[in-house]
């Protein structure tokens, strides 16, 4: 409704200056022929002479915007052709048969082809002028407000920029304030318990490969340093529950010649540990990683009995994040499928390495 008010008004205004200058125009011109002697004003008559003038203006300008913009120079040929013809009749309306009704004392005056034409065409000559200039005129300060606007955007691109970079630098002050505390941490715990400075040590490598997981261009790093990073999430997971955690993680395939997107796997594992009953001999957290390298497909799933009892709270944020990053980096050539049961959850993802080959399902998961 705001945006319908605006354009009401912006519309409002364009027709009201319109309406002004030509009123100006019109009055400049009667003004010329006010000095004549025995001249009287009669508006009527005015406006019928300039309306075939205005018709040819607007007329024009809009073949202008149709063909012209758009480069189809024989359609403006044939569209000017008929404007043409059109002010030929305009004109005869006007002088011939509409004019004398108004001015009933005056003559009528005799028609002559060549003359109407040849006074018809210098006329219309005159308004495509007119015409041609306020097409320009249009069109140059469109342009300028394009520019302007690009300009605007340039800017506000940059800021942005310069706001997520000073947003990444304080977002980074901390963790490697805590990295380089949790080394101090481990050179001090060394003389007093193994498992104390281990845990330290392991989880300094977890903040170091997530401030650092050694990305290249495309954004990705080798499949064996996720793998790294997933058995170091373990390993200290293990160290926090006195190595009771039940987990049975399988690797097939060569994990060195094949690359992801970071911290995807990593994710999906920190989500079994947050919500999973991972304890019970009975029910072990199941990981599968599997490439397949005949086909070019990476194959990981997760399957764990869910936690009885009150549930940590979830926002569901990481499963987006990875939603999107998944999206943005293979498209189609990924999928992530999560079976949330009553007592079970599993999550299986595959992604197509070979972008030219689609995701292909296969029995690897329930095997």
């Amino acid at each position: 409704m705001m945006a319908f008010s605006d354009n009401f008004r912006k519309n409002s205004k364009t027709v009201a200056i319109h309406i002004i200058v030509w009123l100006i125009y019109m009055a400049i011109g009667t003004m010329r022929k006010f000095l004549s002697p025995g001249y009287r004003i009669d508006v009527l008559d005015i406006i019928v002479t300039e309306l075939p003038m205005i018709t040819v203006f607007y007329l024009n300008y809009l073949i202008l915007m149709k063909f012209f913009s758009r480069k189809k120079y024989f359609m403006l040929i044939v569209a000017e052709v008929l404007l043409f013809v059109v002010c030929l009749v305009l004109y005869y309306i006007t002088g011939y048969i509409i004019g004398p009704v108004i001015n009933s004392e005056d003559p009528v005056p005799k028609f002559v082809l060549t003359e109407h034409v040849v006074y018809s065409l210098w006329l219309f000559m005159i308004y495509e002028f007119y015409s041609f200039g306020y097409y320009y005129a249009r069109q140059a300060i469109k342009r300028e407000k394009q520019l302007r606007s690009m300009d605007m955007d340039k800017l506000r691109i940059e800021q942005n920029r310069l706001q997520a970079e000073y947003a990444f630098l304080r977002a980074q002050i901390n963790p490697h304030f805590l990295h380089n505390t949790l080394n101090f941490f481990y050179a001090k715990s060394l003389p007093y318990s193994k498992d104390l400075s281990e845990g330290i040590l392991t989880l300094c490598e977890i903040m170091r490969y997530s401030l650092n997981s050694g990305e290249d261009e495309q954004g990705t790093v080798l499949l064996s340093k996720e793998v790294e990073h997933l058995n170091n999430v373990i390993k200290i997971n293990q160290l926090r529950f006195s190595n009771r955690l039940q987990i049975a993680f399988s690797i097939e395939g060569d994990v060195e010649s094949v690359r992801i997107i970071p911290l995807v796997l990593i994710t999906l594992v920190e989500n079994a540990f947050k919500h999973g009953e991972l304890t019970k001999e009975a029910y072990p957290l199941e990981i599968k990683l599997i490439v397949a390298e005949d086909s070019g497909h990476i194959y990981f799933s997760i399957h764990n009995r869910k936690k009885t009892g009150p549930k940590e709270l979830s926002h569901g944020i990481g499963m987006d994040n990875i939603r999107k990053r998944l999206h943005a980096s293979y498209k189609e050539h990924c999928s992530l499928v999560i079976k949330d049961e009553a007592d079970y959850y599993t999550v299986e993802l595959s992604v197509s390495l070979n972008l030219k080959k689609p995701v292909i399902y296969d029995q690897l998961f329930s095997s």
